[in-house]
């Protein structure tokens, strides 16, 4: 005999030795009914779901806005600092310039983004 001859035997054997009231066959049912329930009361929806993601487009553009502001006005700063005093200046115009193109990019992704993501949700 192989092994696959006896698994069907030795469920049978196992399910035999089981007591009578064992095993309530209507518990799949009422976990069911009980998910069906559940997913009835809840407050989860297609409107509240693009309202959440029309605000968290809304915070992805407002974050990356400021975050590129914020690097372009701090290397736009430094830019100026390094033009007034060439020769004692410790910062290198090559990264300010950079900084200001960087910054500038990233606050046109950022309103890029917030303005298809708002588009796309109708928000």
């Amino acid at each position: 005999m192989r092994i696959r001859d006896l698994v069907p035997m030795a469920t049978i054997y196992l399910l035999s030795i089981l007591p009578a009231g064992a095993v309530d066959p209507s518990a799949p049912l009422d976990v069911l009914n009980q998910a069906r329930t559940k997913a009835s009361s809840s407050s989860l929806n297609t409107t509240s779901l693009t309202s959440s993601f029309s605000n968290i487009g809304l915070f992805i553009m407002g974050a990356f806005g400021l975050a590129g502001i914020g690097l372009a006005g701090i290397s736009g700063v430094k830019l100026y600092h390094a033009s007034q005093n060439p020769d004692g200046s410790r910062e290198h115009v090559g990264r300010s310039i950079a900084g200001i193109v960087i910054g500038a990019g990233v606050t046109i992704i950022g309103v890029i983004i917030g303005v298809i993501t708002n588009y796309m949700t109708g928000s």
